[in-house]
Formats: C-alpha cells, structure tokens, sequence
C-alpha cells in the first residue's frame, strides 16, 4: 500500500512537471496521457487494472491540457511598422 501510495504522488508530480514543458497544447495533453496510463497501470490491480489505466490517462490528459502556455508572438503593424508581442 506504501508503495503505491508513494508511486502515485510521483506520478502526480511528474504529471505537473513535465506535462508543462511544451507550449504546444497537444503535446501537454499527450505527455500527460501517457503519464497518467503508466501511474494507473501500477495503481490497479486485477481486473481494475485496466479501468485504473484509462482512468490515469483521462485525468492526465486533462491535467496536461490544463497546463498554462507562454508562448508570444510577434506581430507587425502593416500601416506603421512597429512591432508588439502577445500571446499567442
């Protein structure tokens, strides 16, 4: 029980820290699917395993989708030339 317990904050961890590293939403989302499958196939057992890997996967997706971008762009008036950044 410890060890999944333990497995499970790291998953949550790592779902959080490395689903950020893009700006690109999908792969944020991606990373965090993949994540979330690999902590639920540990956390299930049994015939829950794979209802505990979809689970993880579905929680995962969202987390890393969720996950703020800071991509700007820079854009260039046409009638003046100057240039600004937004976001994205």
């Amino acid at each position: 029980m410890k060890r999944t317990a333990g497995f499970a904050v790291v998953a949550a961890m790592s779902i959080f820290a490395l689903a950020g590293c893009s700006d690109n939403q999908g792969i944020n989302a991606g990373t965090g699917a993949l994540i979330g499958a690999a902590a639920g196939n540990q956390i299930g057992k049994g015939s829950g395993r794979t209802a505990a890997t979809l689970v993880g996967a579905a929680v995962g997706t969202q987390v890393g989708a969720m996950q703020p971008t800071n991509k700007t762009c820079t854009f260039r008036n046409t009638q003046t030339g100057q240039t600004y950044q937004a976001p994205c």
